[in-house]
């Protein structure tokens, strides 16, 4: 007979789950004491965390005074915030500064001829070429350079022509070559032209007449240009563009500058020089000594003047380094004018190379230029890098039939402008009608014939065929094309990239020929072009990267060990966009043309009935750093025009763009040029010259970023002061932190006699030493600090009314006033003693494991305090709540076991109550029977 589940006797009508329930609960009394206590112990366990939760705030404030600076904490104000404003770092140089600015950055752009419709009619075009920041074959000087890099005093200059008319110009602003040529041609005043001529200014008389260029009110502008003096006809200006100690090697070969390893001291070298068989290398690079704890031991060359000092110290007097006569190269000179020099690379290097004294010579080792003429580039940057390849001989013979008398020799010249002028002048003398210029693009050279005759315009020689002149054409012009001006090398900054942008930092794989693939991890650690390309070099896989035959980019080869691999080269980026920056995305072309050219000369490749809107969707969607927008100008019969902008602002975003032969007319809207900003002086002449690419100065000062808004004649303000209002709210973030730990164990250790109502931790062990020692350690010294105060009721922070810190403001603002330093350092000082070892007796030492403090001031005290409660591993909350946790194991292990014996005693109880049930059940039985029997009867 199975159990009674409506707890009801069928034969008994006794309600028997009831009277087992209540039979149980008198034995349930422990289990519900175990409840209990666990509730408490789970309660004061939320409680631990909360007052955790709280320290740890506690400390997050506390350590602010040291981890976030917040004593050095600085605000800038601007006296004209249309003008300049500025954020300031806790880096940031305190005082006042003055600032005016000159000029806003602006971004180059180019504008195209009018034309009927943008979308019906084809244009013609085939292929167009970018490149942002190179390319040109004209440049614009920057006037820092001129002088040995000791630049002009800027300032005004008097120019009084042959007709008795004068005029003052004011070249205090002026920056470049150009501005100089500019200001003074723009005068209406003075019938003058300023030209440009190799190294010299050329101020010529537009009358014929005498010319007189002189200094005004004490400055030397006139004398520093060259051009202070008289003349008839014109005034030749002296050299103002050559060599010194003070020129930087970033400046030559175009700005190509010169590759200099890093590294360390007796392993790391630059070049090689021999002399009578004595050989020294040179390190020119920033050395580590060789030791553990050596340090720098040698600063990395800048100048021209530290490259000489290097190889002089190296040969005492046996050799001397110094600059040619003509300003133009460096010079070697043996002390025995019958000794060899000879000077070679050290690796793979290129130093030599790039500082022109590759080679040998007997007695004086004259080196190539290292610079080439105002306003132009050197020759030799001309195809990728390759110059002229030695080509010497040049011949032209105009369409009338007038040749030059015997071959013009180009061999002596290191400029393209000295080149054009070199043509100019013999056909001038020869009687040869014919111009050389530069070419529409500015990156070739056009030689256009003005003889009006009929024949065919002839141009040979082995430097004509250098220069892609070569031609016998019936034409009035032959062009060079892009004569690849090389703006990359290995000495490149990689930062440089992109218009100044860089390439930012990340992962590219690269898979050879062969299927084998190499990460390639590009971080801050790489520098220059040169470091990109041995990384690449040292994979073990079958590529080899180095600049490519342009000059304007890396390109990566394939390789191979005898038997060529049947894959196609592939570069994809990893992590970051490195590999995108560097133009190296993509696969080759096929496993014959095995490359990948990350030219920064991007195409453009049209379809022979593009309109002008497709060609501005061509370029835009190509990515080239340039974009192209059609405007409607809404007069005339042609109001649609092409407009190309660069993408990148200031002169490293200027565009050179080659439109294949089509003349669309191109004009300047805009020239790229840079923000100029002058510093210090009212007077732009006597003030620093700053300049940046964009409209925000970043290292003008310290620790400071400097917005610019606006242009003004007058200096601008800038304060750059300690921003006390948020010293002050981390002082109130830390006092309110240090209240709240207060205020919670007050909640929690408490007792109301009214209501008899305690706090779930009242009388806690750990929270009366948690309260002792915070109110002992606020009210400590720091350690190792000297300032005068020494606690913290002395700067305003102080135990007041019912135990909690108060901020007295003016008492604070007052010591920080009074010693900056010193309330910082009462705050937050905190220098970790880094030995490892303690004498424990004379000569007898034992290993320090424990942090140990040399300066320790009263917050990071706190926070050491609070720290030392809440660590995770062995903190006293930490363990507090590890032992809350055993105990309240072991209240459920009770409460288990009680719950287990109940069950028990109720399954004793539920059968003891189904047997009496079965009982009554046979009695009722059986009495029914014998009332069956006695009727029978």
């Amino acid at each position: 007979m199975g159990t009674i589940s409506t707890g009801i006797g069928l034969i008994s009508g006794i309600d028997t789950a009831t009277l087992i329930n209540q039979l149980l609960a008198i034995e349930a009394r422990p289990l519900q004491r175990a409840q209990e206590r666990v509730a408490t112990l789970q309660f004061q366990q939320t409680a631990f965390m909360d007052i955790n939760a709280r320290l740890l705030a506690l400390s997050s404030s506390s350590s602010a005074f040291n981890t976030s600076n917040i004593f050095q904490s600085a605000k800038a104000t601007s006296s004209n915030s249309d003008i300049l404003t500025a954020t300031a770092n806790s880096n940031a140089a305190l005082g006042t500064y003055n600032f005016t600015v000159n000029r806003l950055v602006s971004t180059h752009q180019e504008i195209s001829r009018g034309y009927a419709d943008k979308d019906a009619s084809a244009v013609g075009a085939s292929d167009f070429s970018f490149e942002i920041g190179g390319g040109s074959l004209q440049v614009d000087t920057d006037l820092t350079v001129l002088n040995g890099g000791n630049g002009i005093d800027r300032g005004k200059i008097e120019i009084e022509d042959s007709q008795g008319n004068s005029a003052i110009i004011d070249l205090s602003t002026a920056t470049t070559v150009d501005e100089v040529i500019q200001a003074i041609n723009a005068n209406g005043n003075i019938e003058v032209t300023a030209s440009v001529d190799d190294d010299h200014f050329v101020i010529t008389d537009d009358n014929g007449g005498t010319v007189t260029v002189s200094d005004v009110y004490g400055s030397q502008t006139a004398t520093s240009l060259g051009i202070a003096g008289s003349a008839t006809g014109a005034i030749t200006g002296t050299g103002v563009y050559y060599l010194s100690e003070n020129t930087g090697l970033s400046t030559l070969n175009d700005g190509t500058g010169v590759l200099i390893q890093d590294g360390v001291e007796g392993a790391t070298f630059d070049l090689q020089i021999t002399v009578g068989g004595v050989s020294h290398q040179i390190s020119l690079g920033e050395l580590q000594g060789s030791g553990e704890d050596d340090g720098k031991v040698q600063a990395r060359s800048a100048t021209l003047g530290d490259v000489i000092d290097h190889i002089n110290d190296a040969f005492s007097g046996v050799l001397t380094a110094s600059i040619s006569a003509d300003g133009k190269s460096l010079e070697l000179t043996a002390a025995n004018a019958g000794d060899d020099i000879t000077v070679a690379e050290v690796g793979t290097g290129t130093t030599a190379r790039d500082l022109g004294i590759l080679g040998t010579a007997t007695g004086t080792l004259t080196g190539d230029s290292l610079i080439g003429s105002m306003d132009s580039t050197m020759i030799d940057s001309l195809n990728g890098g390759s110059g002229l390849a030695g080509a010497s001989a040049l011949t032209i013979t105009d369409r009338a039939g007038n040749s030059f008398s015997g071959d013009l020799d180009v061999s002596s010249y290191v400029s393209v402008s000295q080149l054009i002028n070199a043509i100019n002048d013999k056909a001038q003398a020869d009687g040869v009608s014919i111009v050389a210029s530069l070419n529409e693009t500015g990156n070739g050279i056009k030689i256009t014939d003005t003889s009006g005759g009929s024949n065919n315009l002839q141009i040979s020689g082995d430097a004509a065929d250098a220069l892609n002149l070569t031609a016998d054409v019936a034409s009035d012009s032959v062009d060079t094309g892009n004569l690849q001006q090389q703006y990359i090398a290995e000495a490149t900054l990689l930062s440089s990239l992109n218009a100044g942008q860089g390439i930012g930092t990340g992962s590219f794989v690269i898979t050879d020929a062969y299927g084998v693939s190499s990460t390639i991890t590009v971080d801050d650690s790489l520098r220059t072009v040169d470091d990109l390309v041995d990384l690449i070099n040292s994979r073990g896989i079958h590529v080899a990267a180095r600049i490519n035959d342009n000059g304007d980019g890396i390109i990566v080869e394939a390789t191979d060990d005898g038997t060529p691999g049947t894959q196609s080269i592939k570069i994809e980026d990893s992590s970051g966009t490195v590999a995108k920056s560097l133009n190296l995305v993509g696969e080759a072309a096929s496993s014959d043309d095995n490359y990948i050219d990350g030219s920064f000369e991007r195409h453009v490749t049209f379809d022979s009935a593009d309109s002008l809107q497709d060609i501005a969707d061509k370029i835009n969607a190509a990515n080239v750093g340039v974009q192209a927008v059609i405007v409607n100008d809404g007069t005339g019969a042609a109001p649609y025009h092409l407009s190309l902008v660069s993408d990148f602002s200031g002169t490293a975003g200027k565009m050179s763009i080659d439109t294949g032969g089509l003349d669309l007319g191109l004009s300047t809207l805009t020239e790229a040029q840079d923000a100029i900003v002058f510093f210090g002086s009212s007077d732009p002449a006597e003030a620093v010259l700053l300049k940046s690419s964009s409209n925000t100065l970043d290292n003008a000062i310290q620790g400071v970023t400097i917005d610019l808004n606006g242009t003004s004649s007058s200096p601008v303000e800038l304060t750059i002061s300690r921003d006390t209002s948020s010293i002050e709210g981390a002082v109130d973030s830390f006092v309110s932190a240090f209240n709240d730990v207060l205020d919670r164990l007050d909640n929690y250790d408490s007792y109301n006699s009214d209501t008899e109502e305690r706090g779930i931790l009242l009388g806690d062990s750990t929270i009366a030493r948690l309260r002792s020692a915070l109110y002992s350690t606020i009210q400590e010294e720091p350690d190792g600090v000297d300032s005068q105060y020494s606690h913290l009721y002395e700067v305003g922070v102080s135990i007041g009314s019912g135990g909690k810190l108060e901020f007295d403001r003016d008492k604070f603002r007052a010591a920080l006033e009074a010693d900056p330093e010193g309330v910082a350092d009462l705050f937050g000082a905190r220098e970790v003693d880094t030995s490892t070892e303690e004498e424990i007796v004379d000569g007898v030492t034992t290993p320090v494991f424990e942090q140990t403090f040399t300066a320790l001031g009263v917050a990071e005290k706190v926070r050491e305090l609070a720290d030392s409660f809440t660590d995770s591993l062995d903190g006293v909350l930490t363990q507090k709540n590890e032992s809350i946790d055993g105990l309240i194991k072991i209240q459920k292990d009770n409460i288990d076991a009680i719950n287990a014996k109940l069950d028990y005693k109720r399954g004793v109880l539920e059968r003891q109550f189904a047997a009496m049930e079965q009982a009554l059940a046979a009695l009722q039985s059986q009495q029914n029977s014998l009332g069956m029997i006695t009727s029978i009867g």
